[in-house]
């Protein structure tokens, strides 16, 4: 009986003593559609053959949908065309990855919507095409791609391309008389804007980023004392190439970058292990049938004293970790430690005295590991923290509103939300920072 208590307590821990589709079901009774479906999703998961899974799943996706559209509709009877048609926009991407098809009720109720939300799109797609920004045109075409299609309204967007084209050619020309040899990420920008209007663009040969690095040169220093069976031999030299992984995919590396990043790293590792067998003794008394030497043919109880002795080995541990790294990162020194240390104490043996409350232990040793890793992680984040941090004051920071963009666009790759960086791409492109970035991966 307990034993099924203590079952039923922890599987309440994980699914509250119901499967995962017994969740999916209740919650579909509830009405919380979207949560049920994930249930079904994580049953699916770990069973794809599950019938009531996938029929729940089918159940629960027909009743997004259908509260989708009821949402749809009242959007835009409130006069909220735009959040009518983005909420569309959401339920065509979602039918199509969910390989759903309406029917029924919910069929004529999506036609309908499909209906005025394609008159709406004819009007906007008119203004836009009028507008002074080809790109606001292009983000439109981006945002509401499944519905164009859906309606066939791609024919009739083409007639805008000429004109729009001709605007962008403009911005494009614009851009490559200011994209100078040194001016390294707005060249890359109107390389990309310029082949994606279909005017390409004939640029000279690029030279070398003074401002980036092409390489890192990691010098590590290594102190290691560690027992026979520790796993923490390649720990340091694993993190050592995690630094360059961390260096290579920050804003800092290009392979036209001229400069080699030095960056020293410094660690001493101790984790010793020592032994020592000592004799335990515990002392008890026991009580003894002894002939009675008064009566030769009676017996005595008689309280023995005695002794258990059994052998124990003691163990003990010393671990301890400094680490340090230190560089120059464009003419900023950077550096950051981090230590810990221990002395643990444990033992075991194979003695087993039930009634003198003896049983066989085991050595509990220290997770090592998982110190070590808690510890270079920590040391890894500073490092990443401190490489964006020195782009942000040399890019974001004062000279932001130089070069014609160029700080702009390096701003953008880090901080996208920076109010410079969106008031000079609305003021360029009618578009905020990350709408340009999904048009042209910035």
């Amino acid at each position: 009986m307990k034993k099924a208590l203590a079952l039923c307590v922890f599987t309440v821990a994980l699914v509250g003593c119901k499967s995962l589709v017994e969740k999916g079901h209740n919650l579909f009774q509830a009405g919380m559609y979207t949560q049920s479906a994930e249930y079904y999703e994580q049953a699916l998961a770990e069973d794809p053959h599950n019938i009531e899974a996938q029929k729940g799943l089918a159940q629960a996706r027909n009743k997004i949908l259908d509260k989708g559209l009821i949402d749809v509709r009242m959007l835009r009877l409130g006069g909220n065309q735009t959040g009518a048609t983005l909420k569309l926009e959401s339920l065509l991407r979602n039918q199509i990855d969910w390989q759903v098809e309406p029917f029924g009720a919910i069929a004529n109720t999506q036609s309908e919507e499909l209906a005025y939300a394609a008159q709406w799109l004819q009007q906007q797609a008119k203004l836009l095409s009028q507008s002074r920004y080809p790109d606001k045109f292009r983000y439109f075409e981006h945002s509401y791609s499944f519905l164009i299609s859906n309606a066939q309204l791609g024919t009739q967007f083409a007639e805008y391309r000429v004109p729009l084209q001709n605007k962008a050619h403009m911005q494009c020309q614009q851009m490559v008389s200011q994209a100078t040899n040194q001016r390294f990420f707005l060249r890359q920008f109107a390389e990309k804007y310029c082949m994606s209007w279909s005017l390409p663009q004939a640029f000279k040969s690029i030279s070398k980023d003074p401002t980036r690095y092409s390489n890192i040169s990691l010098s590590p220093d290594f102190t290691v004392r560690l027992h026979q069976t520790s796993r923490q031999a390649n720990v340091l030299n694993t993190a050592s190439l995690a630094f360059k992984q961390i260096f290579r995919e920050s804003l800092w590396y290009s392979p036209i970058g001229q400069k080699t990043f030095d960056l020293e790293f410094q660690a001493k590792l101790e984790h010793s292990r020592e032994a020592k067998l000592v004799n335990r003794q515990k002392h008890y008394t026991t009580v003894e049938e002894r002939i009675n030497p008064q009566e030769p043919k009676e017996t005595l109880d008689v309280e023995v004293k005695k002794a258990y002795s059994y052998p124990v080995t003691e163990f003990t541990e010393q671990f301890s970790i400094d680490a340090i790294y230190k560089g120059v990162l464009a003419r900023q020194s950077i550096e950051f430690k981090v230590d810990d240390s221990q002395v643990h104490y444990t033992q075991s043996h194979h003695a087993d005295f039930p009634q003198l409350g003896i049983s066989p232990m085991q050595a509990t040793f220290l997770d090592a590991e998982t110190r070590l890793d808690k510890q270079l992680s920590a040391l890894q984040s500073h490092f990443k923290a401190q490489l964006d941090r020195i782009w942000i004051e040399t890019h974001c920071d004062g000279l932001i509103g130089a070069q014609y963009g160029e700080y702009i666009l390096r701003c953008g790759k880090i901080a996208p939300q920076n109010e410079f960086v969106n008031s000079w791409f609305k003021k360029q492109f009618g578009l905020a920072y990350n709408e340009m970035a999904a048009l042209y991966a910035l």
